[in-house]
């Protein structure tokens, strides 16, 4: 993966996914963290960001995806766990060849990447219902509904 290491701090290159079903789209955890994100993982030398996410989807989800327009680019400064995370994201639409269930309240997937219990569910994505589930980055809540284009997002924690 595309990560370099500069004492307490982590430069990193990871690639997301929108995933929409009934007017929700699809967030993850890892079941340790307090915080949810779009679908994806780092990107992997020589792999393009939307074939990470093709790769991604199918070894988180099991199902194959067709990856569409890119919607965001984020840049993403944030603290976690003591270190000062420097992240670059690229966030694509995505399109299930099999869809996952749909419930509006519980976790409708679950899987294993390497240690990491990973747990999914569907989320309006207005900024309210993002703000209850601790979405991170900050900077996307609210902002799917707006995803015509590409747009470019500079996200700073506490700012």
């Amino acid at each position: 993966m595309i990560v370099m290491e500069a004492g307490p701090s982590r430069f990193q290159l990871r690639a997301g996914a929108i995933i929409r079903s009934n007017g929700h789209i699809l967030i993850h955890r890892a079941t340790h963290d307090p915080f949810w994100a779009l679908p994806g993982g780092r990107v992997e030398f020589h792999e393009s960001s939307s074939e990470t996410l093709a790769r991604e989807i199918q070894e988180e989800l099991g199902r194959s995806a067709t990856i569409g327009p890119l919607r965001f680019i984020i840049e993403n400064f944030f603290e976690l766990g003591g270190r000062n995370f420097h992240e670059v994201g690229f966030c694509y639409e995505a399109d299930l060849a099999e869809a996952l269930p749909f419930h509006e309240t519980e976790v409708v997937h679950r899987s294993q990447d390497g240690s990491v219990s990973l747990e999914f569910r569907w989320v309006l994505p207005q900024k309210a219902a993002l703000d209850a589930f601790d979405f991170k980055p900050a900077s996307l809540r609210g902002m799917f509904d707006h995803a015509n284009g590409l747009m470019h997002l500079v996200h700073r924690d506490g700012s």
